[in-house]
């Protein structure tokens, strides 16, 4: 049930950056949500789980919005690796160590995409454009702590092993009264 209300949750994502998020001005650019998607399973996610969603949405992400086919999912499950092989190394699980990780791999999945693109197309594209990668890197650096928590929100809601989400458990007592 988990992996499919991410599978779901990640494709409301790609329809909002597809259609919604391009006609947002310029200035305010288009924030790459799927990434912080992509970035959260690999740190709860196991390997073949988290691996598979993210290869749903890469193939999803190319249908949608896609120069060549494939090129996203490179790009997805590349950084899936890598920061699934940085979470098991270090601890990156807190919401505080997140943004530079998400920095990286943003740079690191548009310098994939726009490398794979450049060499793959038969006409030159736009060129790289700094003033707009670091805006977009700005917004997905904000939208860290909030999407962390929504996507921590779903990951307990949809926790086979406890049902009673909203109840917390009081057991045993968190504070000794000291004897005065």
């Amino acid at each position: 049930m988990r992996t499919l209300a991410f599978i779901l949750t990640g494709y409301a994502i790609i329809v909002a950056q597809t259609t919604l998020f391009q006609v947002l001005p310029a200035w305010i650019g288009a924030p790459d949500l799927l990434l912080l998607l992509i970035v959260f399973l690999a740190i709860s996610f196991d390997i073949p789980r988290g691996g598979l969603i993210c290869l749903l949405l890469g193939i999803g992400q190319d249908v949608c919005a896609g120069y060549f086919t494939g090129l996203h999912v490179i790009a997805y499950l590349l950084v899936f690796f890598v920061v699934k092989g940085l979470a098991q190394a270090l601890v990156i699980n807190e919401a505080n160590h997140q943004p530079p990780v998400v920095a990286a791999s943003y740079l690191g999945s548009c310098a994939v995409v726009y490398a794979c693109t450049s060499m793959l197309a038969d006409s030159p594209i736009a060129p790289w454009s700094w003033g707009s990668v670091l805006l977009r890197l700005l917004i997905v650096i904000i939208l860290v702590v909030p999407a962390n928590r929504f996507f921590e929100f779903l990951y307990r809601f949809f926790d086979p092993r406890k049902r009673r989400f909203f109840s917390q458990d009081r057991k045993g007592n968190r504070y000794r009264k000291v004897a005065g």
